[in-house]
Parts: structure tokens; C-alpha cells; sequence
């Protein structure tokens, strides 16, 4: 599966969405109009069909009825276009905190990232290995603790603002190798843009569901004479009837734009995990269950199409045009073509499964998580954005367990990760460090201070993958400071940043993914929009980005041109834009504009960049920490997830765990 082809694939489905929506709102507009004309003529005329309301647009006549009335074709069409739309556009802003506004709208509770729960940890575990081979930060977790049908759900604009949502019965149900086969195919949409998707049909089709509601209301509250009653209810009666049309048509476009989805993300999930055992087993569970994947909540009904799997019950004459998800057995033999078509009886597990404890990592992990990467591992990582391998899975995990306990409950405590980003900021220089403790001390509390030198002097032997990992893990918590505390958190960072009027790659790939993530999530920004499809406006970005990367990895001029010129002929590039630029002019400053350019390339371009900027960094035959650090920054400001680097062959374990 290729990453930026589903990118590309994404916008053409938004597309989609958009004709059919167009599409849906001219209908139910036909539908009613007819309407208007049957209740204008309905009060126009008395009982022998002769009209008591006489105006420029009456055409009643006694021996028929005229088609068209431009003045009810005025007030019905304008009224229920403006009706729809602005329907939609609330739904929409409603929509800007991301995921999180649907999970609550579905009456999620948002887990607690430091929870104690058995099932809840293993969870988070699950979520948080799957973030780091991915290379996306972890997405916030709710749960539907009402619901006991076995579902999961995937929302958000961007990566940034994304949930997992899980019901009672998923935690409760499933085995971990099951867990982690639906988690797998829920992250498949985050990272094809199925998500972003999702959430704008549930914003568009919110207009259409609304006139459904309109006609119920007016409909049981129709009052006043008994003409005027009669007409209020015939209003009513086919709005409500026109309405469930829209519901139709809503119920249709989602069917469109879920169901072939869902087959990818199941092939997807077993991509990641290698175990196709664990998602069939989950969609046995679901259809064995007695409340199989279905939702109580009214909200699944706008929302179904998000789910992991059926959230409602449909008549069954209905089920084959309407449904949003292939049937569950279907899916099962897409994944295994003999099954017998047998349904296990689905309990409570065994208590003793929920005993596991978090396993020490095998020995000698943590030199191998401290070795540069290889050449193989680079390019098995860029090859494989969005789309990780079963190897960088089990090296997630592997390196999950590698990180200590107060480490991984630092992550889930919001003062905690406030000191640990601090200290994981603090310069190796002795000289520099008391003027950057001194900043700290200014802008919080002594107790901060010391817990930030305390993460600071244990976090020499950490390895950079581990400590981008552990930024990854402390997103969630991190999202949930208030806007205050989130200002004096910036300008801590910021503080140190600047503090030694210089920053290097390592500062800068944390504070730019800090920066970066948070800051869509608290400003609500969505998606940047693509503005550049040609590689000619980004000429001078993409020198000022090679020219950096070639430098960072040479030890002189003559090394440096020659790297900036291997990843130049990927572009195919040649005259002026294969020399190298000064030193001057590749300062972070400049790679952060350049970045910030390339983010609003499309993704064929975004492609390029990245395969230019493996070459460059390989044309040395070797890879340094720093450059897979800048490469992984560079694939994260421009929405490719990079995933960690580790080589096809190389195995680092798959610890049993909770």
C-alpha cells in the first residue's frame, strides 16, 4: 500500500463526497419543492379547486394544476438549500476540535492516560506501539463505557487531533492479538485519510438528517385551526417523509465511501501485525456476540460509517444497499477463504489473562536502540511511510518496553511530561546548562526544576529514537493542559530554545513536532491545503532543504556537494539548483520555511522530497543519528510519517505483554 498514492486517492474521494452531497441536496430540493406546490395549492384553493388567493404566480385553474410556480420554486428550493447548508456548517464547526467531538457526542468518556484498569492499560499499550512504529504521535483514547456490542471507531482532521475510540465490550471481549487487529485497522484510516473523510460526510450529511427532524417536530407540534392544523400536518408529515428520502441518500453516500475502505483497513491491519489469527478472531467475536457490534447510542446513526464495524441494525431488505460495512462474513473469508463459517460463543475471558505484567526488554536491546541506523533501515522507512512493516512493529514494542516506569508514568502525568519535555531540551554543554536551569527556574516552580535536571541526567543513555517515542506517548497529555498552561509551556521551550542563541537538530526535530502538534490542536487548525503541484515553485525550498541535509552528514565542502547532488538526480535536477548553498543560508530558520512551503505540496511531490532527501543523506554510505533525526522531522512537517528505522532483517524481539 502506498502511502501518498492513498494520499492522492483522498482528495479524490473528498471529491466524491462532495458530488454526491451536491447531488443528495438537489433531490431532497425536487422532493420539496413538489411539496410546496401540493400545500401552496392545498391553502389556495377551496374544496371545489377554485382559488381564493389571486397573485401574479397563482396558475390554479379549475381543470388542473401547473407544474411550475417560480415564487414557491423561490421559497421552497432557496429555503431548503439555506436549511441544509447551514445545517452543515454547524456541524462542521462543531467538528473543528476533531475526533474528540465525536467521541463525545457519541457519549465517550476520554480515558485517562495514567489509568489503572487492566484492560485500559493494555489498551494504551496497544495504541501507544502502534503510534511509535507508525511515527505519529499518540492519538487521544475514549471509551463508550455504556456500550457492549464489540466496535471501535478512528476520527480526526489531521493526525494532530485524532481519537481511537473503543466500547465497553471491545475491552472487555477481545484478547490482546484481537485488540490489536482492530487498533491496526483503525490506524489504517488515520493514516490514509479515511478519518478526515469520515468526519467532513458526517458534517455535509448533518444538513440533510436535519430536515428529517424538522418535519418529525413540526409534525407533533402541529396546533391552531382545523385547516391550518391539517396543513401544519401535511408540512410536517412530508417533511418528515422527504427527510427520510435525505436519510436514504445520507445512508447510500456513506455505504459509497465505507465499504471498500473497510477491506483495505482489514488487509492493513494484518500488513502491521502479521497475524491474521487476531482480526479474525475479533470479527468472529462480533458476529458470536449477542450484541454483535451494535450501538445504543443515537449518535451512531450519523456516525455509522466510522466504525470498525455495523453500529446500527437495519431492516433486512435494506441491508445490501445501505449498509456501511461488508458483512462480517465477507470479511472474515477475505482474510481466510476456508473458514467453516462457525461463530464462537463470546464470554468474559479467563481472569488469569488479565494478570500479565510489562516484561523487562531482552537483553541487549538497549544498545541496539542506541546504534546509528542503517542504510537499509532509512530506506525501509521511507519506502514504508504510513504503511509500517511487521518488523517496525515489533521494534515499537521492543522499544515501548525498553523505556523505564518512571518514564512511561511521567508521559501520562501532566506536570510530569511538562518536566520531562524540559528536560529532554537541556544542552549537554556544562557551561550553557545553568543558564538554561536558570530559565526554567524563572518561568515555573523549583519542584519542576529539579524533576527537569532529574530527566535530564537520565536521559544521556536514551537512545533518539526512544526520546521521540516518548514524545509520541506524552501528546495525549499534553493536549489536555489548559490554553494558559499550554502559553507558559511554549514559552518555556521557546526559552530554552533561544537560550544559547543556537539550536541543534535534536532540540529542533522535538520543539518543531512539540510546536507542530499541539499548536494545530489548540488553534484548531486543520489540514494545510494544497497550494503547490509543480516542483518548479519549490526549487529553492528543495535546495535549501538538501543543502542542509548534506551538510549535517559531511565532514567538507567537496563531501557535501556531492551528497546534495545524489539526492538532486532523484528530482532529476541539474545547473544551479545541484550547487550548495552557503552555511548561512541553511540555518533552521530556513529549513522551517522551506518545510513550511513543502507542507502545502501535493503528495506526489511530498513523495520526492522524501526519496531526495534518503539519497542525500546515503550518498555517504553511512547515516548518522542527527540525519535520521532531520529526516523524520522533515517527514513529519509535511505529513508523512516516517516509522522508525529499522531494517527489514533486523528483529528486536516481541515481548508477550499486557
Amino acid at each position: 500500500m502506498d502511502f501518498f498514492e492513498e494520499q492522492d486517492l483522498a482528495r479524490k474521494r473528498s471529491f466524491r463526497l462532495a458530488l454526491l452531497f451536491g447531488l443528495a441536496v438537489v433531490g431532497v430540493s425536487v422532493a420539496v419543492y413538489g411539496l410546496g406546490l401540493v400545500v401552496y395549492y392545498w391553502i389556495a384553493t377551496d374544496a371545489t379547486g377554485v382559488a381564493y388567493v389571486v397573485g401574479e404566480y397563482d396558475q390554479v385553474q379549475q381543470g388542473g394544476l401547473s407544474l411550475w410556480n417560480p415564487l414557491v420554486f423561490v421559497v421552497t428550493v432557496g429555503s431548503t438549500v439555506l436549511l441544509i447548508m447551514l445545517g452543515s456548517l454547524y456541524k462542521v464547526a462543531q467538528l473543528r476540535d476533531g475526533g474528540a467531538a465525536v467521541a463525545l457526542a457519541l457519549g465517550g468518556r476520554r480515558m485517562d492516560p495514567d489509568s489503572t484498569k487492566l484492560e485500559e492499560r493494555r489498551l494504551l499499550n496497544v495504541v501507544e506501539e502502534m503510534a511509535i512504529a507508525s511515527g505519529i504521535p499518540v492519538p487521544d483514547l475514549y471509551v463508550l463505557d455504556n456500550e457492549v456490542g464489540i466496535n471501535a471507531f478512528a476520527a480526526g482532521n489531521t493526525t494532530s487531533d485524532a481519537v481511537i475510540g473503543v466500547t465497553h465490550g471491545t475491552l472487555q471481549l477481545l484478547r490482546r492479538a484481537e485488540l490489536q487487529g482492530v487498533i491496526g485497522h483503525e490506524f489504517s484510516h488515520l493514516l490514509n485519510g479515511d478519518s478526515r473523510i469520515n468526519l467532513r460526510a458526517i458534517g455535509l450529511l448533518h444538513g440533510i438528517f436535519l430536515l428529517a427532524l424538522i418535519g418529525r417536530f413540526i409534525l407533533y407540534g402541529s396546533r391552531g385551526s382545523r385547516r391550518e392544523g391539517a396543513g401544519a400536518a401535511l408540512v410536517g408529515l412530508g417533511l418528515l417523509a422527504i427527510g427520510s428520502i435525505g436519510v436514504l441518500f445520507g445512508r447510500m453516500i456513506q455505504s459509497a465511501i465505507s465499504r471498500q475502505r473497510e477491506l483495505l483497513a482489514d488487509a492493513s491491519a494484518v500488513q502491521f501485525t502479521r497475524d491474521t489469527d487476531g482480526l479474525v478472531g475479533a470479527l468472529k467475536k462480533i458476529g458470536g456476540a449477542q450484541a454483535h457490534s451494535y450501538l445504543k447510542t443515537p449518535g451512531a446513526d450519523e456516525a455509522s460509517h466510522i466504525f470498525f464495524s455495523d453500529a446500527i441494525r437495519r431492516l433486512r431488505v435494506f441491508q445490501g444497499l445501505f449498509q456501511t460495512h461488508p458483512p462480517i462474513g465477507d470479511r472474515i473469508r477475505n482474510l481466510e477463504p476456508h473458514w467453516d463459517g462457525e461463530l464462537p460463543e463470546v464470554a468474559l475471558p479467563e481472569i488469569s489473562e488479565g494478570m500479565s505484567s510489562r516484561p523487562a526488554p531482552p537483553a541487549g536491546q538497549m544498545s541496539a536502540f542506541a546504534e546509528p541506523p542503517t542504510e537499509a533501515a532509512v530506506s525501509e522507512g521511507v519506502a514504508h511511510i504510513g504503511s509500517p512493516l511487521p518488523e517496525q512493529i515489533a521494534y515499537a514494542r521492543s522499544l515501548h518496553a525498553s523505556l523505564p516506569e518512571l518514564w512511561i508514568h511521567a508521559v501520562h502525568q501532566a506536570p510530569m511530561a511538562q518536566a520531562m519535555v524540559f528536560g529532554l531540551l537541556l544542552g549537554q554543554d556544562e557551561v550553557l546548562l545553568g543558564s538554561e536551569i536558570r530559565a526554567v527556574a524563572e518561568l515555573t516552580d523549583p519542584q519542576t526544576t529539579d524533576l527537569a535536571l532529574r530527566f535530564h541526567s537520565e536521559a544521556g543513555d536514551r537512545s533518539s529514537a526512544q526520546k521521540i517515542a516518548l514524545i509520541a506517548m506524552a501528546m495525549p497529555t499534553l493536549r489536555n493542559l489548559s490554553p494558559d498552561e499550554y502559553r507558559r509551556f511554549s514559552q518555556v521551550i521557546q526559552a530554552l530554545i533561544e537560550s544559547d542563541r543556537r539550536v541543534d537538530l535534536f532540540e529542533y526535530t522535538l520543539s518543531r513536532m512539540i510546536q507542530r502538534h499541539l499548536g494545530r490542536h489548540f488553534d484548531r487548525v486543520g489540514p494545510t491545503p494544497v497550494k503547490f503541484r509543480s516542483l518548479r515553485a519549490l526549487l529553492p525550498d528543495i535546495r535549501v532543504l538538501l543543502s542542509t541535509l548534506a551538510r549535517v552528514g559531511s565532514r567538507s565542502e567537496e563531501e557535501a556537494t556531492q551528497a546534495l547532488r545524489r539526492g538532486a538526480q532523484v528530482l532529476h535536477l541539474s545547473g544551479e539548483h545541484v550547487q550548495l548553498l552557503p552555511a548561512q543560508e541553511c540555518t533552521l530558520r530556513d529549513v522551517d520555511n522551506a518545510l513550511s512551503r513543502y507542507d502545502a505540496a501535493t503528495p506526489t511531490l511530498k513523495k520526492s522530497l522524501m526519496l531526495a532527501c534518503a539519497a542525500t543523506v546515503m550518498a555517504d554510505d553511512k547515516v548518522t543519528d542527527r540525519e535520521a533525526e532531520l529526516i523524520r522531522a522533515i517527514g513529519d512537517a509535511v505529513d508523512c510519517p516516517v516509522p522508525p528505522f529499522v531494517a527489514s532483517g533486523d528483529h528486536h524481539g516481541d515481548p508477550q505483554r499486557l
